[in-house]
């Protein structure tokens, strides 16, 4: 690589925050770079950093679906998400790190013992029609989750609010079932999206608070939207963006390679190198508590069986698919969706390993060694999720397990597949506490339950936890739900992933973070185009 290359390949990290000043600044010296070299790109960064308005931003995403959705209640995937972060907004977002912040909230107070919360609402926001942002659209749109027939997957955590009071035309009150002291986590989770008051319809152009408005929202087809001139927040600063489905993953970091689109959601972690070297791109990475896993349906044959279930929790070479599918970019998982990163983490659990000889007892005590069965692998799961499915395929041969690994259309996959079969790969993205993973995913109070686990005992602890706020006793209960799913459930942790994401580099303001791709969802307020 080139003197010029190499500086601007530093520049780039230096200016996506990947990398420190004194890193940046150290490593350049090292390499024999002069002082007025140094000084000028330190003057470039300075330069970059400040936004331009203008230009638009065309995003390829793993696929459009015609599930896809603005309504908050039916969000179905990764790239939905990212598309409704464009319209709609939360009271309460995610700092960098990962602690609840204001947005369509400015502050919160709860009451002793946090069974009651008073939010105070922002003044001077408006829907994009022009109708005020006010106490009456919150209460609105978060009875939407939990109302008598919803069918929401929020409803599991949001069935916990009791009712909610208009105290001020820009002030209202939550009052819980039970006592909750994480509550304003709760409120900014990705489908707790403040909607206008009495709007159930979402198709066409429905208004919103956000920093686009849309233009044309065809599931499946074509997605545009135009900037919000009237946004209450900085940005945004394109004009214009596109998202654009590529279910391809070559085929999507060709088109981000050749400038076709700008930004790339979810980047196959095998192609980071590529990207990096390209000299016309960068990768936007993130440690965080996003998985992927194996979901082993608990009602059906053969996953209801406990030895098959067994069978292939010995048979994933779980550090195997870290070092080789994710290339490092994520660490091993122990059949639960706590990552080790999360202060609740159960580290007394054994780290289950790889273990052909175990699989192959327990296969044998199915009578399904050696008999094919079907296994559904995905990217629409997320990033490199087919590519586990047959990492896991060919790890599972030498415990005698003979998987067949169909790769389904990605435009059905949510629709035919997940939910559906019996053995597939899912994905979720990270939650900031455990008890919104356990809920959406494990209760049996949630349609988006996808192995149906039903545990009386988990249940219990589940709805208990919330109103716990020692920690210490709080944990021990997270603990035992994390054992149980560990020793009986039908999940299986592949293992944690980075957000890992790319833009081209004339893309500026992309800010990683924890809790999801592209800088939480919300790049759309903050990229600019530095043309």
């Amino acid at each position: 690589m080139s003197d010029d290359k190499f500086n601007d390949y530093l520049l780039r990290q230096y200016i996506a925050n990947r990398i420190s000043r004194r890193r940046f600044m150290g490593t350049l010296a090292a390499a024999g770079a002069s002082a007025t070299v140094i000084d000028g790109l330190l003057a470039k960064r300075a330069h970059a950093q400040t936004p331009k308005k203008g230009g638009r931003l065309v995003v390829g995403i793993e696929a459009a679906q015609a599930q896809d959705s603005l309504d908050p209640l039916t969000y179905y995937s990764t790239a939905n998400f990212l598309m409704a972060f464009s319209l709609h907004e939360n009271l309460v977002t995610r700092d960098a790190d990962l602690q609840p912040a204001p947005w369509l909230a400015t502050s919160w107070e709860a009451n002793e013992d946090a069974s009651s919360w008073v939010f105070n609402l922002r003044e001077g926001v408006t829907f994009h029609d022009g109708a005020p942002m006010e106490a009456e659209d919150v209460i609105y749109s978060m009875q939407r989750h939990y109302r008598e027939g919803s069918e929401a997957p929020s409803k599991s955590y949001m069935s916990q609010i009791k009712d909610i009071e208009k105290l001020d035309t820009h002030q209202v009150r939550f009052n819980l079932q039970a006592p909750n002291a994480d509550f304003p986590m709760v409120l900014s989770d990705t489908r707790v999206h403040v909607t206008k008051r009495d709007l159930e319809d979402f198709t066409g152009t429905p208004p919103g608070t956000g920093p686009f408005k849309v233009v044309e929202f065809t599931p499946g087809s074509r997605y545009v939207f135009a900037a919000n001139e009237n946004y209450w927040g900085d940005g945004p600063y394109v004009d214009e963006l596109e998202f654009i489905g590529i279910p391809d993953n070559t085929a999507r970091i060709n088109a981000l390679i050749a400038g076709d689109i700008n930004v790339l959601l979810q980047l196959d972690q095998k192609a980071t190198r590529l990207i990096e070297n390209s000299g016309v791109g960068y990768v936007v990475d993130a440690p965080s508590g996003a998985f992927i896993n194996l979901a082993l349906m608990l009602d059906r044959a053969p996953t209801n069986d406990p030895d098959f279930r067994m069978a292939m929790k010995y048979a994933v070479d779980r550090q195997g698919i870290v070092d080789n599918i994710f290339k490092g970019l994520g660490t091993i998982g122990n059949d639960h969706p706590i990552a080790p990163i999360d202060p609740y983490y159960n580290a007394n659990i054994p780290q289950r390993e790889y273990d052909p000889d175990k699989a192959n007892f327990h296969i044998k005590k199915a009578g399904l060694e050696n008999t094919p069965i079907d296994f559904y692998g995905s990217d629409v799961a997320g990033t490199g999720a087919l590519a586990a499915a047959q990492h896991v395929q060919q790890s599972a041969k030498a415990a005698g397990i003979n998987l067949n690994v169909i790769n389904p259309p990605a435009d059905s996959f949510w629709s035919a597949v997940w939910i559906q079969q019996p053995m597939i790969t899912s994905g979720w993205d990270a939650r900031p506490v455990p008890d919104l993973i356990l809920s959406i995913a494990f209760s049996n109070t949630s349609d988006w339950n996808e192995t149906l686990w039903n545990n009386e005992r988990f249940e219990k602890l589940l709805v208990e936890a919330r109103s716990v706020t020692d920690f210490a006793k709080r944990k021990e209960m997270y603990d035992e739900m994390q054992l149980m799913l560990h020793d009986d459930g039908g999940h299986i942790t592949l293992g944690f992933r980075n957000y890992v994401d790319a833009a081209r580099s004339e893309v500026r303001g992309i800010v990683p973070h924890g809790s999801g791709p592209l800088g939480f969802y919300q790049f759309q307020r903050t990229a600019w185009i530095d043309a």
